[in-house]
């Protein structure tokens, strides 16, 4: 039996944030959801089809956005009995569903927990109102705090997580330890931590290009990472992933089969599979995909298989991410000798620099080498 994890993405929201760059539409009109995800199940077996999906069992399931928690419990209900007919589910399966403030109430969070949804992931950003208004956020300060005061009384998630954005206009230090110190009063079980990162297709990132003189800059970014870095491991949170933080136990599942290189499937518009050792993408046309499903094709329009010099950068470069790191020994018994060499200068080079440290035939990042991790692994990847 193979163990995979599985995303779905649901790729509706209520309004389209000014920095989103995911495949998403501000349309949450329940038949549209219902349909899509009528395409998601007749998607699963095409794909099971084509790509052999059998005596699979599932590690974990993640629905991911957009704003899956748009969706009603009895369209996800309907949607988990399909998954469970057609693959095992581990005895430990995580399943997580992501959520925003003003789309989930005291009786939608309790109806989630009883359809087997152990893990909720919030999307808060920030839990000030100058901050949300500026990143096109659709709720106020009070429905964060709201929300999470519904979720804690009501006691049904013991695993759940934040999301926060650093690196705003006119953003201080005072306002981002008044970011965690809000954090650090609800003390959810799992911590993400992103600096604000814009493409130029959003409408931020045009905003950013003539005005760049408002934002903080790289220096105070790397400033605010290490403080942020050093005050939560005082209240027992551990950086395990360059933008993760977890209490021990805690540790998102699901993103750590990405880190690890394991083998997972994305159902949906623009989700993308690692499947024996094949990175594919879905089309990333809503119209498209759905055309497809229709026609019995597989919405699957990029295939890359990768030579062993790319699936060893990869498996490097993802294990770097992690305070795993990577092994050496592992590395020698998977990939021909002499690939393997070259990678090692450069990691000893970086180790050098103090950017990567060396233990016990371990690699990990060091605190300043989190700080460069994008150029580190732009030289690995070569």
């Amino acid at each position: 039996m193979r163990e995979i994890a599985l995303y779905v993405h649901v790729p509706f929201c209520i309004h389209k944030c000014h920095y989103c760059d995911f495949v998403s539409y501000p349309n949450c009109q329940f038949d549209l959801m219902a349909d899509y995800f009528q395409n998601l199940t007749h998607e699963l077996q095409i794909r099971s089809k084509y790509d052999n999906l059998h005596d699979i069992v599932l590690k974990s399931i993640y629905f991911g956005g957009g704003t899956p928690s748009l969706i009603t419990p009895e369209i996800l209900k309907d949607f988990l009995l399909h998954l469970g007919q057609n693959f095992r589910f581990s005895e430990f399966i995580e399943i997580t569903i992501e959520a925003n403030p003003g789309t989930l109430s005291p009786e939608k969070i309790r109806e989630f927990a009883n359809l087997g949804i152990n893990r909720l992931s919030l999307g808060i950003q920030s839990f000030q109102n100058r901050f949300l208004s500026f990143l096109g956020r659709t709720y106020q300060e009070k429905d964060v705090h709201n929300l999470l005061k519904d979720l804690m009384n009501s006691g049904s998630f013991l695993n759940w997580s934040i999301d926060l954005i650093y690196g705003l206009p006119f953003q201080t230090f005072s306002d981002w330890k008044k970011e965690i110190e809000y954090l650090l009063m609800y003390q959810p079980p799992h911590f993400s931590l992103y600096n604000l990162t814009l493409s130029p297709r959003v409408p931020l990132g045009s905003f950013a290009k003539s005005h760049n003189a408002l934002f903080p800059g790289q220096d105070w970014e790397a400033s605010i990472y290490r403080w942020t870095q050093l005050v939560l491991g005082k209240y027992g949170y551990k950086r395990y992933e360059i933008s993760n933080f977890a209490q021990p136990g805690y540790e998102c599942l699901h993103n750590l089969t990405y880190w690890r290189n394991q083998e997972y499937l994305g159902l949906g518009v623009s989700s993308c599979s690692y499947l024996r050792g094949i990175r594919m993408r879905n089309t990333t046309s809503l119209s498209h995909y759905q055309k497809r499903i229709r026609n019995d094709r597989s919405p699957v329009v990029m295939q890359d298989i990768l030579t062993l010099k790319q699936k060893l950068a990869e498996e490097i470069i993802l294990a770097l991410r992690t305070s795993e790191g990577i092994e050496t020994e592992k590395l020698f018994k998977t990939y021909p000798e002499p690939f393997v060499q070259e990678k090692l200068i450069l990691l000893e080079n970086f180790a050098q620099s103090h950017f990567i440290r060396e233990r016990a035939g371990r690699w990990v990042l060091t605190s300043r080498g989190t700080l460069i991790a994008n150029q580190l692994f732009l030289e690995l990847f070569d």
